[in-house]
């Protein structure tokens, strides 16, 4: 019994690490790829945000796509299956949002406005991300994190907001703050928000072999978005090209990526996969 029971251990580790390994062998290469077409495609002989629109669009899309096919599987279940669909939703509004910001630039070949469709999508969909981060905070974290470590947490997320806004306004008056500005500050101030909770989340669940992966996934994404916001806020009030935003938002969406293949890998029932592994171990 304690043979079976050590063999199916190192088994149950061994595919763990397995996993872990294809993901970086996957994920590595497709940030790779991503960043040198955004960052070289004057070089091709096309324009650099045409480019970034595009990357965006595939990426997006392929986060909405993984979302939607997780719930199609776990259906709405339990925490998982309410908190997976609506952050499916969010998704989709993301993908929406680079979808109309892309057909500006490449189809009419225009500047979408500030506060334009694009902005309006993104900016609603963060209510479905807040909800699926509280929802899972108050499963995870409401009886297990103490408040001394929330202190700390929002202390330094605290700091960090003073010191992003502070240097996205620096050099401005008064008077040339516009509406471009309060929406820069906003996306900010709402990852931030979320980053609070996330990091919440993965301290509990720390040493969690499988659990664990997931929020440091979707923690990483939030980190690169707020750096990405970070640019695209500071170009837009300055004036500057906000493209080169758009390879951090490009590997925010492939770390979302990450996140859902590992929840969908091993946190999602699969009666053939089941069947097959233990017809391996019973051969």
């Amino acid at each position: 019994m304690m043979i079976c029971r050590s063999r199916g251990w190192n088994d149950e580790v061994s595919e763990v690490n397995r996993i872990r390994i294809k993901i970086v062998a996957t994920f590595v290469p497709l940030l790779a790829l991503t960043t040198s077409l955004i960052l070289y495609a004057n070089s091709l002989g096309l324009k650099n945000n045409h480019v970034s629109d595009l990357v965006l669009m595939v990426v997006s899309g392929a986060a909405c796509f993984y979302a939607i096919m997780i719930v199609l599987r776990q259906k709405f279940d339990g925490v998982n299956g309410i908190s997976y669909a609506v952050f499916a939703s969010g998704l989709l509004l993301w993908f929406a949002a680079e979808f109309s910001w892309g057909y500006y630039e490449i189809v009419l070949g225009e500047d979408i406005p500030s506060m334009g469709i694009a902005d309006m999508l993104w900016l609603v969909g963060y209510g479905p991300f807040i909800y699926y981060v509280l929802r899972l905070y108050r499963f995870y974290c409401s009886k297990q994190v103490e408040k001394r470590t929330m202190a700390i947490i929002g202390m330094l997320i605290g700091m960090l907001g003073i010191f992003m806004i502070n240097s996205l306004l620096n050099g401005l008056s008064m008077d040339e703050m516009d509406s471009a500005t309060a929406v820069a500050v906003t996306y900010i101030l709402l990852d931030l928000f979320l980053l609070t909770f996330i990091l919440a989340i993965l301290w509990t669940l720390w040493n969690g072999k499988l659990a664990s992966v997931t929020f440091f996934f979707l923690t990483s994404s939030l980190l690169i978005g707020t750096v990405a916001d970070m640019i695209y806020g500071y170009a837009i009030i300055h004036e500057k090209e906000p493209w080169v935003a758009d390879i951090f938002f490009s590997a925010q969406y492939i770390c979302i990526v990450g996140a859902l293949f590992w929840h969908n890998r091993f946190f999602i029932f699969n009666k053939d996969r089941m069947i097959r592994e233990w017809q391996k171990e019973n051969k």
